[in-house]
Order: C-alpha cells, then sequence, then structure tokens
C-alpha cells in the first residue's frame, strides 16, 4: 500500500533518475498541473507509477485519492516497459551424423580357423586337393610361398591324357558383414605354377549369404546373387602373385556378403598329350573386400 502521509520529500533514489515529461491531452486541472510539475522536477510519477511502497506522497496532494494521483501521473507520464528479451533461438542439428564406416576385409589365411572349403572336379568327378596351405622351405617344387605370412588357399590337379579342363572352386562358409547400398571392391592376390602357357580364368561370384548343406558338394550353399565379378590383372599370375582388380560390386540391400571363387584351366590347344603339363597348383592370397572411396 503506498504512504498517505505528508511529505515534501521523496526517496533519494528517484533523484538520481532523469525526469521525463510526456504531455498529453489531459484537462489540465490542478492535479495533473501538479503531476506535472513533480515528474519535471524530481521524476515522481515514474516512481509512483512503477508500484513502489515507498514513494512518499507531497503535502499538496496528500489528501487525494490515490486513483486520481495515478491518473494524473498517467497524463505526464508512460512507464516504459522493459523489454521482454527475446528467447535464443534453439538452434537444431539438422547434420545428418554419417553412417558408421563399413567394416573392411583381409582373409590372409594365416589363421586355423579360417572358414574357407574347396573342391576340384572333372567331368563331375574330383581329382586333386585342395585347401590352406602352409608354406615351408622342405615344400615340394610344385608348392608356393605365399604373397604375405606363410598361408595361401590353393587347388592342385594334374591333367591325365584325356583331360582336356580342369575347375577348382572355394567360397567361405561364413558370411562377411558388409553395409547395404555400398561400393566395395573385392580384390585378391593369384598366382598359378606349372605349365606356363596354361593360364586359368579366374571368377568371382557375390551371393548376399552362405548356409551350410551337407548334400551340396562343397557344403557352401550360396544364396541371393548379387552379381559375377570380372578382373583385370596387375603382373603375370603364370610367374609370380598378381593382383586382380576392378571387382567392384553393390550390395544393395545386403547386409552381408559371400564370395564363391571359380578356377577354369583348360588345357592348350596345340597340346596332344595333355598329360605333359604335369602338376599344376592355382593359388589365392589376401582376398580383401573394402569400401569403394
Amino acid at each position: 500500500m503506498k504512504a498517505t502521509f505528508a511529505t515534501a520529500l521523496v526517496l533519494l533514489s528517484s533523484l538520481t533518475q532523469a525526469a521525463v515529461l510526456e504531455r498529453r491531452a489531459c484537462s489540465a486541472n490542478n492535479i495533473v498541473r501538479a503531476a506535472e510539475r513533480l515528474q519535471r522536477e524530481s521524476n515522481w510519477c515514474a516512481e509512483w507509477l512503477s508500484g513502489a511502497t515507498t514513494v512518499s506522497v507531497p503535502a499538496h496532494i496528500a489528501a487525494t485519492p490515490t486513483p486520481i494521483i495515478s491518473s494524473a501521473c498517467s497524463c505526464v507520464y508512460t512507464p516504459t516497459a522493459t523489454p521482454t528479451p527475446e528467447p535464443i533461438p534453439r538452434v537444431l542439428n539438422t547434420t545428418v551424423p554419417p553412417p558408421p564406416k563399413p567394416t573392411e576385409h583381409v582373409v590372409n589365411f594365416e589363421d586355423d580357423s579360417t572358414s574357407w572349403i574347396g573342391f576340384i572336379y572333372l567331368d563331375s568327378q574330383g581329382r586333386g586337393s585342395y585347401g590352406r596351405h602352409t608354406y615351408s622351405a622342405s615344400s615340394s617344387p610344385q608348392q608356393l610361398q605365399a604373397f604375405s605370412g606363410e598361408s595361401y588357399y590353393r587347388g592342385i590337379f594334374k591333367f591325365r591324357s584325356t583331360d582336356r579342363k580342369h575347375s577348382y572352386e572355394f567360397s567361405n562358409t561364413k558370411a562377411f558383414t558388409v553395409a547395404p547400398q555400398t561400393d566395395y571392391d573385392i580384390t585378391f592376390r593369384f598366382r598359378q605354377f606349372g605349365y606356363e602357357s596354361l593360364v586359368c580364368e579366374v571368377t568371382t561370384q557375390v551371393y548376399n549369404s552362405v548356409q551350410w548343406d551337407s548334400d551340396n558338394i562343397s557344403g557352401a550353399l550360396m544364396t541371393g546373387q548379387i552379381g559375377t565379378l570380372s578382373y583385370t590383372w596387375q603382373g603375370e599370375p603364370t610367374t609370380e602373385w598378381a593382383k586382380a582388380v576392378g571387382g567392384q560390386i553393390n550390395t544393395r540391400s545386403a547386409t552381408e556378403l559371400a564370395l564363391y571363387f571359380r578356377t577354369d584351366c583348360i588345357c592348350p590347344s596345340e597340346l596332344k598329350e595333355c598329360q605333359s603339363l604335369g602338376t599344376i597348383t592355382a593359388a589365392f592370397d589376401d582376398i580383401e573386400i573394402k569400401v569403394r572411396s
């Protein structure tokens, strides 16, 4: 409640404020004129209209009802509203986080638990041997030194006089985890040992899953074929480890990849007796599945 006792003083604090006077179209009665003078001299109406309970009322208007004093002050001064700070807009993070980097794989066959399986066939009859091999200095001349480490995956077969072709196939029995809708490059190292003019053709079929099937000749049943890879070679695979490149594949909706390698070795047409080819070794090492940059 505002004080109604007579005094000619206002608070010391009000004297430090600059007087603000706004003339309005109010009837110029004695109360309005008194309010105008008080506002001009001491900024009194500003203090009164602020609602402070410690404002003293001058003696010459002390008997005037409070509403009339407020009305008169409103004619000469309009309180300046303290602007409400604009709320700081929330900045939404609209940046889409990058997808997790797809897993990249390198199969170097050094691990005994590497799950790969293969077979060799000719006229539906398997002849030869296949599997992971560890090189040693005491290996027979038909063996190869691995491209990296000591182990590689190989197929070994020997042509007979009536043979014109051998095929060697192998695959992984556990699919690799990959990202869908992503381009991958699939490369590997390949080398042969044997008749130098015999160049085996290598292809790779890519599937989106692999299952185990005991009725299948290899035990690995590929499902959901994505595509067949074609390669170019860096190097000469009949004399050294050559890198097969260019095997790009898009995973589409697949979240896993299974690889099925096939190597077809055909006896050269100029040879009458294919058994003169002797023992042939076709070997793979460092299979790489890598996101295309």
